[in-house]
């Protein structure tokens, strides 16, 4: 039951009440017992300095033993009670003091036992050696020492209950500090997902409004350049081009406005075959590029995202072929898998040997790989350009398809028969 713990200050003090009792009791044998007879006086000195030095081994600063004070303070003490009460023929009473220590460093699961010990033991001992003892006196020291005793065991749960309480302060303390340090950096965590979705989202309008005013003004700029030729030979035809890329133009203003507003296409409750035919229908009519579409496997409704990401990845292929590969003829395929839909574009344009990585790639690269999608690009000089786009789906019990993750089979990039392969880099 040994305890090494901090001291309070309430310990000092009552080491410096033990060790001042301890003088008094000194000053008190040479006053009653040392005139006459110095070698008794001596004898009895020498015990208290071994009781005082017995009872420090038990309980010294930094340091408390709960069975053994208690025990040295009876066995030393109480043999000095014994040895003074019977040359008084009285009792001394130098147990009542240190009663008040053994109830401070006694421990709750033993002071039943001890404390009876304390007050009984020493008054029916002294009753054998003082046969004159009157029961008055013998009441009036078991009182005393009972009464120091609980006060000091009342003292100890106090100090106890401080010390816990402060302890319970600093573990507050800390994690209050801890929770101020936490809020900080959640704070900070915050802002940076602030400014991450604020560039996200600049990046997402970034890449809708170059999609769909890339490939709006692409188509309107052919058309007008046809429409240049009309004019003079067939007024007729040319009116009436004008009027169809005028129709193109607010509908590819309606789409800016759209991506402002983060509202969906009107043709999201289409089919996506058809909404893909549509917009390679009107490139080759504004354009005069022959877009041919082929359309295979069991369609079936896929999410929002991989559909407006298909949309966009068929407009920005269009656009580069005819803008920067002077494409005359486009063959695109769609292909519904059983875990992924491939969407491909292959033009007749120069090619290059070398293709570099611009802002429209990079913005479809991103659309595709954030549904964990793969996009490949190969390019051949004076053969044209090559793109494949694949996303994972997930077929629902509906008969529907979702974004599923990485696909479990990964199908081989489609390339034009009897061309060599050669990896560009956009």
């Amino acid at each position: 039951m040994s305890d090494k713990r901090a001291w309070h200050w309430v310990d000092w003090l009552l080491l410096a009440v033990f060790t001042l009792w301890f003088i008094m009791t000194d000053i008190f044998l040479y006053t009653r017992l040392g005139h006459g007879n110095v070698s008794r006086f001596l004898g009895f000195l020498a015990a208290t300095a071994a009781a005082y030095a017995l009872t420090l081994r038990f309980w010294r600063p930094g340091y408390v033993h709960r069975l053994g004070f208690p025990a040295a303070a009876l066995l030393a003490i109480g043999t000095l009670e014994l040895s003074v009460s019977a040359v008084l023929q009285r009792p001394a009473g130098f147990l009542v003091l240190p009663a008040l220590l053994i109830g401070y460093v006694a421990h709750p699961r033993t002071i039943w036992w001890m404390l009876p010990l304390v007050l009984f033991l020493p008054p029916l001992l002294e009753m054998i050696l003082i046969p004159n003892l009157t029961y008055r006196e013998l009441l009036g020291t078991v009182t005393d020492t009972a009464l120091m005793c609980g006060i000091g065991y009342s003292l100890q749960r106090i100090v106890t209950s401080n010390q816990r309480m402060k302890t319970l302060l600093e573990e507050n303390e800390r994690q209050y500090r801890l929770i101020q340090e936490q809020n900080l950096a959640l704070e900070q965590y915050a802002s940076q997902i602030e400014q991450l979705t604020l560039l996200e989202e600049r990046n997402r309008m970034a890449r809708e409004l170059h999609d769909t005013v890339g490939h709006t003004f692409t188509s309107a700029i052919m058309g007008m350049d046809a429409v240049s030729y009309l004019i003079q030979a067939s007024p007729e035809k040319a009116q009436a081009k004008l009027d169809v890329l005028r129709q193109m133009m607010r509908q590819g203003l309606e789409e800016v406005r759209q991506s402002i507003h983060q509202i969906a296409p009107p043709v999201d409750d289409e089919p996506l075959s058809r909404q893909l035919a549509r917009l390679a229908g009107e490139f080759s009519l504004h354009t005069g590029t022959r877009v041919h579409l082929d359309v295979s496997g069991e369609e079936t409704d896929i999410s929002r995202q991989v559909r407006l990401t298909l949309i966009r990845c068929l407009q920005e292929s269009l656009t580069n072929a005819k803008r920067h590969g002077q494409a005359g003829i486009i063959r695109a395929w769609l292909r519904f898998g059983k875990h992924e839909v491939e969407l491909g574009i292959e033009d007749n344009g120069v090619g290059r040997e070398v293709l570099e990585e611009g802002f429209g790639l990079r913005a479809m690269k991103d659309r595709v790989v954030s549904l964990q999608g793969t996009l490949e690009v190969r390019s051949y000089p004076g053969r044209g350009t090559t793109v494949a786009c694949r996303i994972p789906v997930r077929r629902t019990s509906g008969g529907k398809s979702s974004f599923r993750g990485p696909a479990a089979e990964g199908a081989a990039g489609t390339e034009p028969a009897g061309k060599e392969q050669k990896n560009g880099t956009r």
